[in-house]
């Protein structure tokens, strides 16, 4: 638990280093860190050999996820699932936190980055910037190995804490690397009934980082409960404020669970320094929530990718069209049950526990659950999902309590509860990557061309260089087994890849973040898709961009050097203007 408070404290003292222009000094304050570690002392026996079970067996599962992408496959730069956006995004905020503050918006040039919870970005970037480390190597295997060692540890240790029992601890252990939604018992994905599980959140930084802080948090709340303590009491204080800008999400929930259990001696001070990181990097605007009671149940029940039962729906209209009360309740108390046990999955079996458990564990389950069900987010609407993650993380926790109670008696349930474990697992491992016999391609790569193209580009202009990009264009779809990542989302890596911002990138992350992207993207359009030199002239000037690039498949309908611009790269797959 300490390399956790560890972590927590490195990532805030770097961000005032480097908003103190003098971030070099964290290294000494990190080398001094290292001496105060102290070696553990380990007793080797059964619990230690099942303990290094456990945690290799779930760390590797977590590893898988993640790990084979951001390699080289016959020259091309390969990423599976989400990770060609997410680590794209991640990877060009990584480079911005290099660069020093205030932090800009990598894929949006000439704005700062405001709304976004970037400081899962600051501590590899501040390796990154000091080792000779690759910011893919970081990104995807090194820090993925660390944090998900700390959201088994702090599950293993929080459970020892509240029970002093070993079948406890490593059972909530399993349930948190392990367990997951009834998604893939009935043949849909993990988060067909809406909220995302711990098992796949190596592959998003600020989800598992929250996860492993709120369990954290929790722990020295109970130590500090047992035994009253300054230094434990400013680690509380530490972990809730700083978490509003590892997860925002995490710090609402926590904070109002705080609150409501009457912990003010830290949630008064965690909530001041809270405001004061949260208000520098914000926009001052209205609510980002919007009152949509039930969507989520609702969506679940009817979206083809979902549950598909339309008939539901069909019937539920009906019924308020008859104005008969008494089945929509009915129908509607169903789709909540559906929904709170198709989340839950095995961690049913701790709904005995959460009626006995803390009271701040309580109300954390209860507001992630709430808030979701009633609100939605603006921009993104979906996003306010990410809320439900502490709901069935928490219940992760009460159902290994719970297990190893039942267990105790029951020892035949042991191999079926883990038996019904596994399909989660393996479902996740087949949506990623396919079955051995047949193996999955990969969702999206950059081509081993286009990388000697993002090399240049990064060797040869100023650091402050803008880059113009194409606009994305949904219906483009040039085929293959694995597309360009151009053609497959709207992304910030040609920012990530080249250490230079971009004038418009990423309309989805920009929207979620409050910007308005529409303008640029018409610029961009007008640029790229117009046969008005003039026009196209004045969107160019427009932009402040000092770099065209391009790929040829979506080259625009004027040429450059009609414009004025000065080729300074070309191979067979991309093209590279200045524009003068």
């Amino acid at each position: 638990m300490g390399g956790i408070v560890g972590f927590v404290l490195f990532t805030l003292l770097s961000y005032i280093l480097i908003i103190l222009n003098v971030p070099w000094l964290i290294i000494p304050i990190f080398i001094f860190m290292l001496t105060k570690i102290k070696k553990p002392k380990i007793k080797f026996n059964i619990q230690t050999l099942l303990i290094l079970i456990v945690f290799t067996l779930g760390i590797a599962g977590q590893m898988a996820v993640i790990t084979p992408s951001g390699v080289f496959q016959n020259g091309d730069l390969v990423f599976w699932s989400a990770h060609g956006h997410d680590a794209s995004w991640h990877i060009a905020l990584m480079e911005e936190i290099k660069r020093g503050y205030p932090f800009g918006n990598p894929s949006f040039a000439g704005e700062k980055l405001v709304n976004y919870h970037f400081f899962s970005d600051i501590a590899p970037a501040i390796i990154g910037k000091y080792l000779p480390i690759s910011n893919l190597n970081l990104y995807f295997r090194v820090f993925p190995f660390f944090y998900s060692l700390f959201l088994g540890a702090s599950a293993y240790f929080l459970t020892k804490k509240i029970t002093n029992n070993f079948e406890a601890s490593i059972w909530a252990t399993i349930f948190t690397y392990f367990s997951g939604s009834f998604g893939w018992v009935i043949g849909k994905g993990e988060s067909v009934f809406w909220a995302t599980q711990p098992q796949s959140s190596s592959g998003n930084p600020p989800q598992i980082i929250s996860n492993f802080l709120v369990l954290t948090f929790l722990y020295f709340v109970f130590s500090l409960t047992k035994k009253r303590s300054i230094s434990t009491l400013l680690i509380c204080i530490l972990i809730l404020a700083t978490m509003v800008e590892f997860k925002v999400y995490g710090a609402i929930v926590v904070l109002g669970a705080t609150l409501l259990s009457g912990l003010w001696q830290i949630a008064i001070p965690a909530g001041i320094l809270a405001v004061i990181l949260y208000l520098p990097n914000s926009t001052a605007s209205s609510s980002f929530l919007i009152f949509e009671p039930w969507w989520y149940i609702r969506t679940m029940i009817v979206e083809p990718s979902r549950l598909n039962l339309v008939d539901w729906e069909l019937k539920r209209q009906t019924y308020i069209y008859e104005h008969n009360w008494k089945r929509v309740v009915w129908l509607e108390g169903m789709g909540f049950i559906i929904f709170f046990f198709g989340n839950l999955g095995m961690r049913f079996i701790g709904l005995w526990e959460f009626l006995k458990t803390k009271l701040i564990i309580k109300f954390i389950i209860i507001i992630s659950l709430t808030l979701p069900l009633l609100f939605l987010q603006k921009g993104v609407a979906s996003n306010t999902s990410q809320f439900l993650q502490y709901f069935v993380l928490l219940f992760g926790i009460l159902a290994g309590i719970g297990t190893a109670k039942i267990t105790s008696k029951f020892k035949f349930l042991i191999p079926i509860i883990i038996i019904i474990m596994i399909p989660t697992q393996v479902g996740l491992i087949k949506e990623f990557y396919g079955l051995p016999n047949a193996p999955r391609s990969a969702f999206a790569k950059i081509s081993s061309q286009e990388l000697v193209a993002l090399k240049f580009v990064k060797e040869n202009t100023p650091e402050g260089t803008v880059l113009l990009t194409h606009p994305y264009n949904q219906y483009l779809n040039l085929g293959g087994t694995t597309p360009h990542i151009w053609d497959w989302f709207d992304t910030s890596y040609v920012s990530a890849f080249t250490e230079r911002r971009t004038f418009m990138d990423d309309y989805e992350q920009a929207d979620i973040m409050g910007y308005d992207y529409r303008p640029r993207y018409e610029i961009k359009k007008i640029i790229f898709e117009s046969e008005d030199i003039d026009k196209v002239k004045t969107a160019l000037s427009q932009t402040n961009a000092n770099i065209l690039y391009f790929p040829k498949a979506v080259r625009p309908m004027i040429n450059p050097e009609v414009l004025g611009l000065t080729k300074v790269f070309e191979n067979q797959t991309v093209e590279v203007w200045k524009i003068n």
